[in-house]
């Protein structure tokens, strides 16, 4: 029996559908989670378990350029600006005051949403709870568990294109895989509604935008 939910941002919405192949759950609505997200946990939006390993899959939607929205692709992408503020700055107040953009480094957040989430399915097997137990006990009973990491990354329609989005999810992946190396046996997929692969069996129903952020 196949499992459909709806994820929706500030952006718009996206409906999935994961084939039998998946026992899935909507983590960050979980009771578990919703306990733990006021100790500063993060999780991701959905865990799938199959038997070729445990997906953790987060969604962003980001419809604006680069420059506008509210995450930063690259670790350097507001340097300029920065340095033009530190121009302003005496020495002595370099030394104290710590200059850095707003715009989350989406590496680090997703990166932090994992590891947030493996600790609190770490949690959540200490604690003996029902919901997360196929999940948790499928890595903690098992240290060869193959981990897919999975960003669904929906654009606009230009920067969708693979010309636009191939060059930005190859350097997505790589610099996700060497946040969470340490965890040994993980893969890393980017993808968008253009280049979600078949072989998942995870489907994108409808796509529905709301906003430019």
């Amino acid at each position: 029996m196949t499992t459909i939910f709806t994820e929706k941002t500030k952006t718009g919405e996206l409906t999935f559908e994961f084939s039998d192949k998946w026992k899935v759950c909507k983590y960050d609505e979980q009771s578990f989670y919703t306990k733990i997200k006021y100790q500063g946990f993060k999780g991701v939006d959905f865990i799938a378990l199959s038997s070729n390993g445990l997906l953790l899959m987060e969604v962003k939607y980001v419809i604006a350029s680069d420059e506008n929205s509210s995450l930063r692709f690259t670790v350097d992408a507001d340097s300029e600006k920065l340095k033009e503020i530190k121009i302003l700055l005496t020495p002595e107040q370099l030394k104290t005051v710590i200059i850095s953009s707003s715009r989350p480094y989406l590496v680090d957040e997703v990166s932090k949403k994992i590891r947030d989430t493996l600790l609190g399915l770490f949690a959540s097997y200490r604690k003996d709870e029902i919901e997360l137990s196929p999940y948790a006990q499928s890595i903690f009973t098992n240290k060869n568990q193959l981990i897919l990491v999975l960003l669904f990354l929906e654009r606009n329609a230009e920067l969708n294109k693979e010309e636009n989005f191939k060059p930005l999810a190859s350097h997505l992946q790589l610099a996700i895989e060497q946040k969470l190396s340490c965890f040994g046996n993980i893969q890393v997929g980017v993808v968008n509604s253009l280049t979600l692969p078949s072989a998942l069996k995870i489907s994108l129903l409808e796509n529905t935008p709301r906003s430019s952020l």
